[in-house]
């Protein structure tokens, strides 16, 4: 199974891209789960802090404190992680109708700067192999849609930041694993341009594109994506996209 995910700030057309990334055939990409998998890792980091402090021949009589601490395994606690996350994407859907799985997040932000690389170190053991579509928009554009406007505004931009942060890890660290995708291009009037970046998003993900799948791509545009598509914005009569 191959897998690629959608890392990015709310606001940014993340949903519209999850919509793209669903129409590749044989590829399922959820939408946002809170980050769920952030809490996975941390789990496994208090385990094996205890586990490296108390380990020892001590550990192994049923009369210390710490009996059994030395049986926290990371491979184990790995593939039950991999069996939570690879189900929780799945849900009832059989696996052997997909070769590739992913889901998109908006709540990257809340990775610390100093568990970043042994987050994305522990999350690729669960999910080998991954990939990321690094999605931007036009980050004044962004704070004055959604939910954002109900946000103080440092709070937001710093949130914004930090994600920015964390995709620019990702592209220093796995170059040929990352895709940055532009909300503006693919969205806009420049045809030749748009086509481009949905081709580029296709063999990325499949290693190719044909003119079927490009007529595919270029469907999800017509098709609102997120909580508020094709409506209007809460600030104004300034008309939403179909983001998310």
């Amino acid at each position: 199974m191959d897998y690629v995910f959608v890392v990015t700030y709310g606001r940014s057309g993340s949903t519209l891209v999850q919509g793209m990334l669903n129409a590749m055939p044989r590829t399922l990409v959820r939408g946002e789960n809170g980050l769920y998998v952030q809490h996975l890792f941390r789990a496994w980091q208090a385990a094996d802090e205890i586990r490296q402090k108390r380990k020892g021949p001590g550990a192994k009589n049923p009369t210390n404190a710490f009996y059994g601490i030395n049986a926290l395994n990371r491979g184990r606690f790995v593939r039950s992680a991999q069996r939570l996350v690879v189900g929780g994407m799945l849900g009832s859907e059989d696996a052997g109708d997909y070769d590739r799985l992913g889901f998109k997040e908006v709540e990257w932000h809340h990775l610390t700067a100093a568990e970043t690389a042994p987050f994305f170190d522990w999350f690729e053991e669960v999910c080998p192999g991954a990939k990321y579509v690094l999605n931007t928009r036009d980050v004044e554009t962004v704070l004055g849609s959604g939910f954002w406007q109900r946000r103080d505004t440092d709070e937001s931009v710093r949130a914004i930041e930090r994600v920015v942060e964390i995709q620019e890890h990702l592209r220093s660290t796995r170059p040929d694993r990352v895709l940055d995708t532009r909300y503006e291009v693919i969205t806009g009037e420049d045809r030749p341009a748009s086509d481009a970046a949905l081709e580029e998003l296709a063999g990325f993900v499949l290693g190719g594109c044909d003119d079927a799948l490009l007529d595919a791509l270029r469907g999800t545009l017509e098709v609102g994506h997120g909580p508020n598509p094709f409506g209007r914005s809460r600030r104004g009569d300034k008309k939403e996209t179909p983001d998310g």
